[in-house]
């Protein structure tokens, strides 16, 4: 009995010794932090207008539990007074090209606003004659219809990537692809430090789709507006098409032959049948209309990116009652060196100029 009492003090010994070299860390490293935080006597303005004062926020794992009125902090959250400080909400950036704001990549288009990018023809062929590569694997024929693609497969940002996004009080974006047409799919990230995994909120958040007669290589189709416009009907049509035979297979499927496999087009059934919103860019005001009638043809009920020429046509944009991702383009005057130089100025640039701070406001209007 002796024995065995010596025994099971030894191994009760031996349980606590190693459950006590487990908390121990190497010298200089800081123990793991805990997950809970009390931000205390903060004035916190939980949506536009509203504010709350001396408040207390208590977040536990990275999520915001509470924000009350001098509430009182848990006794296992570690404390910060937040005094003389003001706690916003973070921001939401809903259209992130390439980790730049659209506002970067819009502003040439907005200042050189009397040129419309209609493309220069490259194929002056019948369609299907044009030499065209298309994507690797299966998919779609022309390389500028990939709405297969996700960014989400090629998300690694390095730990500063965003950091400017941060510091402007942005906590998540929606990193949006940036070429093609028929341009695949968007994800919503947040903008914290970690692994892709953990930084991946929703994949698969929209389908875009991009009037972009530039899109296409030069040596194929297509190279217009109108081409643009034709081919996106077209592969719109041919998601329909897709669809409507394999549900024809499935139930057919010992006299029927099984259709071919096309990724593009399975990509598509999702905008197709309303379960992922579709994200349009039109490129001009007058494209807005086009935009949303061809979106009605396939049941689409798209969300525009404003041009920023808004101003021109507000009867049309009314006329949509579509919902719009509006970037603030704020462009720049140019410099001139003398003011008779103003004079080559066009009047469309100095209205475009003089509109852009209003944009927004129109829009809500």
């Amino acid at each position: 009995m002796q024995k065995a009492r010596i025994t099971l003090a030894l191994s009760v010994l031996l349980l606590g010794l190693a459950s006590s070299m487990a908390e121990i860390v190497a010298p200089g490293n800081r123990p793991v932090p805990p997950g809970h935080h009390a931000l205390t006597h903060a004035t916190v303005v939980t949506k536009p207008g509203v504010s709350v004062e001396n408040a207390t926020v208590v977040i536990h794992n990275g999520r915001i539990v509470s924000v009350s009125t001098e509430g009182k902090a848990p006794d296992t959250a570690r404390i910060w007074d937040m005094s003389g400080m003001t706690i916003y909400a973070g921001f939401i950036d809903p259209y992130v090209t390439d980790a730049k704001p659209l506002s970067t990549t819009m502003t040439q288009s907005i200042t050189g606003m009397e040129a419309t990018a209609a493309g220069k023809p490259g194929f002056f062929g019948a369609t299907g004659n044009e030499r065209d590569p298309g994507q690797t694997g299966p998919g779609s024929g022309l390389s500028t219809m990939k709405p297969d693609f996700h960014v989400a497969d090629d998300f690694s940002p390095k730990p500063d990537t965003y950091e400017a996004y941060r510091k402007q009080g942005f906590t998540a974006v929606a990193l949006t692809p940036s070429s093609g047409i028929v341009r695949g799919q968007s994800a919503l990230i947040s903008l914290g430090q970690g692994s892709p995994n953990e930084l991946i909120i929703k994949p698969n958040l929209f389908q875009h789709i991009a009037f972009d007669p530039q899109a296409a290589k030069r040596d194929e189709y297509p190279r217009s507006l109108m081409g643009v416009i034709a081919a996106i009907r077209q592969t719109l049509a041919d998601a329909q098409h897709y669809k409507a035979t394999w549900d024809y297979y499935t139930e057919n499927a010992k006299t029927f032959k099984r259709p071919a496999y096309n990724q593009a087009l399975a990509a598509l059934q999702s905008a197709m049948q309303g379960r992922q919103a579709t994200v349009m860019e039109p490129g001009s005001v007058l494209m807005i209309d086009k935009a949303v009638r061809l979106g009605a043809e396939f049941g689409i009920k798209p969300i525009l990116v404003a041009s920023g020429q808004e101003w021109r046509r507000p009867d049309l944009v009314k006329a949509t009652g579509a919902q719009f991702i509006v970037p603030l383009i704020l462009p720049k005057a140019p410099k001139m060196p003398s003011d008779s130089d103003w004079e080559n100025v066009s009047l469309g640039q100095l209205r475009a100029w003089d509109w852009a701070p209003e944009i927004p406001a129109m829009l809500q209007k």
